[in-house]
């Protein structure tokens, strides 16, 4: 329903009207479309641009009104600054004599208060909100552009952001929640903290890390497994059709210190979190996206310069039904399923840390014929993890002074026909399960690893005898993530001559590939360049394999060897082709294999 205020114009208007039409001095309506009539009255012309300036006042004074009441800019004035100028100018308009000096005069009443609003408001707003700007102006002209159905109009992403807000939820009642609701609310950077997760969500990010600095407070999102800092338009599109120059993104300015500081204030008050504790202790509250509630937490932890928030947002989780849907290849996904088929025998699945070991692992599982054979999974109590159906949890706790074995021996009671362990260490374990995997079992186990090869290292390095581990070896399949390319804005160039010596193929086969968006990213992909990611993967199994690992003076170097004449092929094999189907770029791979580079020497220094 409309304001009060906005109905009392609308009769005052009317009023005058009918009061302008019941004068018999009132001149009479021309028959002229363009000036005005000898008795001074309005063209239609002239009528049409009156009724279409009282329109335009009439909406865009019902939403300061809404604005300035929700931001507490002081609405009861800004309302009479924008009201009783326009009545008084849209009267005199009609007895003014120069028909265009009376449209100007209402052009100003309702535009001046907007001016003199903005210079208020926008200050206390981020930069992608605020109003009589030149964004604004591009962020109107397109939205104009769209509702015609014109196509190729542009939209910036702060248009795409869902509508987001923040709900109190973890008060201890509903009074509660409301009060810190109406609290946070009334606070300078209650909207500014709104933006900052609703960013996080067109990001599509898990955590947003709030940092307060010696210039102002900045963001920084976690998406895709990186922190980066936020993104924003750096430089606006300019130009249209094939002469237009797309945005350019870069890193999004500081927030300034005084609203930061307010937001996050905003923050730990709709969460319920102490400010004065510098504590990890998670706070929660939620966020209504687009109608969906969202499950969010707040901690604070210290920092070598400052107190850093941590917001989690409620991300769903990958899901994958099959082992194609990782981004396995048919042929390598046929192969892992052949060997999971076998009576006994162990299989490794490894990767670095946060490289998706465990979805890999959860993946391989649901490929087992879990409802033909009895499996058990070793658990630790302490740490449970995911859930798999048909896999019976045999757990032991670590705190209460248990060992894996102590699980496996009574798991063994049950005479299982397959046996599960995650996140291998302990060397007792291992023992039995290799003992069990050499004669009875199907095992299938998760390493923390570089590569396929260096499972294999690990697994000795825990006292397996060689020649059991290579009796009883079926595979070592290693995981690695990517991100893939945004396919809105991935730029084409040539395939350098080394891909297509690594690929074998010639450039008239593959005469280009993919990079990173030379402008920063799009509206797509939030300034990222990239959105989600894959899994790059490799499978070393065979006879000289096995041949080999039996073999004591046997090191990395010769191991790989054996593997490639067994068809085994490295990680930068699998990902140069997904960079030759356009997935993925050779920059990003340079990314990960230089991050594993890196965390091998920092290894080696330690």
């Amino acid at each position: 329903m409309a304001p009060a205020w906005s109905r009392i114009v609308v009769l005052a208007v009317a009023w005058s009207a009918a009061v302008a039409r019941a004068d018999d001095s009132w001149p009479a309506v021309s028959a002229e479309w363009i000036q005005r009539g000898p008795g001074g009255g309005l063209s239609l012309l002239a009528l049409a641009c009156w009724w279409g300036l009282v329109a335009a006042w009439v909406a865009s004074s019902d939403w300061l009104y809404r604005d300035c009441t929700l931001l507490k800019l002081r609405p009861v004035f800004w309302i009479a600054v924008t009201v009783f100028p326009f009545l008084v100018a849209s009267l005199a308009a009609w007895w003014i004599p120069w028909l265009a000096a009376g449209l100007v005069v209402m052009a100003l009443a309702w535009l001046v208060p907007l001016f003199l609003y903005s210079r208020e408001r926008n200050p206390k707003v981020p930069e992608s909100v605020r109003i009589l700007t030149g964004g604004h102006l591009r962020r109107t002209v397109m939205a104009g552009l769209r509702r015609i159905g014109l196509k190729g109009a542009e939209q910036e992403v702060n248009e795409d952001l869902p509508v987001v807000t923040l709900l109190a939820t973890s008060g201890a009642d509903a009074e509660e929640n409301k009060s810190r609701q109406t609290e946070a609310s009334k606070m300078e950077g209650f909207m500014t903290a709104a933006k900052i997760l609703q960013e996080a969500v067109m990001a599509r990010a898990s955590t947003a890390l709030v940092d307060t600095t010696a210039d102002g407070v900045r963001v920084r999102y976690e998406v895709d497994g990186l922190s980066a800092p936020a993104r924003a338009i750096t430089t606006p599109a300019k130009g249209s059709g094939k002469k237009k120059t797309p945005a350019q993104w870069g890193d999004a300015s500081p927030i300034d210190a005084t609203l930061g500081g307010s937001a996050l204030a905003a923050l730990r008050t709709i969460a319920g979190a102490d400010a004065a504790k510098d504590s990890r202790a998670e706070a929660e509250f939620a966020i209504d996206v687009d109608g969906k509630k969202k499950p969010c937490k707040l901690s604070t932890r210290a920092t070598k310069t400052s107190k850093q928030v941590v917001l989690k947002l409620d991300v769903p989780a990958f899901a994958p039904k099959k082992l194609e849907d990782l981004g396995m290849p048919a042929d390598l996904a046929s192969q892992v399923r052949g060997l999971m088929t076998l009576e006994h025998g162990i299989i490794l699945v490894s990767s670095p840390p946060l490289s998706g070991c465990s979805t890999a692992f959860d993946t391989v599982l649901l490929a087992a014929d879990r409802l033909v054979r009895d499996f058990v999974s070793i658990e630790d109590s302490d740490a449970p993890p995911k859930e798999i159906p048909n896999i019976k949890p045999v757990r032991y706790s670590t705190s209460a002074g248990d060992t894996p074995v102590s699980a496996l021996k009574k798991a063994m009671l049950e005479y299982p026909k397959a046996a599960v362990a995650r996140d291998l260490t302990d060397p007792d374990l291992v023992k039995e399960l290799v003992t069990l995997a050499d004669d009875q079992l199907m095992v299938v186990v998760s390493v923390r690893a570089d590569d396929a090869i260096e499972a294999i290292e690990k697994v000795l390095k825990m006292g397996v005898p060689r020649e059991q581990l290579a009796h009883c070896l079926l595979g070592s399949l290693s995981v690695r993530l990517v991100r893939k390319l945004c396919t809105h804005c991935g730029e084409p160039m040539p395939t350098p001559p080394e891909l297509l010596q690594r690929l074998k193929k010639t450039a008239e086969e593959l005469p280009e590939i993919k990079r990173p968006s030379s402008n920063g990213g799009c509206r797509q992909c939030a300034g990222r360049q990239y959105v989600g990611r894959t899994m790059i993967f490799e499978l070393a199994s065979g006879e000289t394999l096995r041949k080999y690992v039996a073999h004591p003076k046997s090191d990395g170097k010769v191991l790989r060897q054996a593997a490639a004449k067994d068809g085994w092929k490295p990680f930068k094999d699998a990902g140069m082709s997904l960079v030759g189907a356009g997935v993925t770029s050779i920059e990003e791979l340079q990314r990960v294999f230089a991050a594993k580079k890196e965390a091998g020497e920092a290894g080696a220094k330690r």
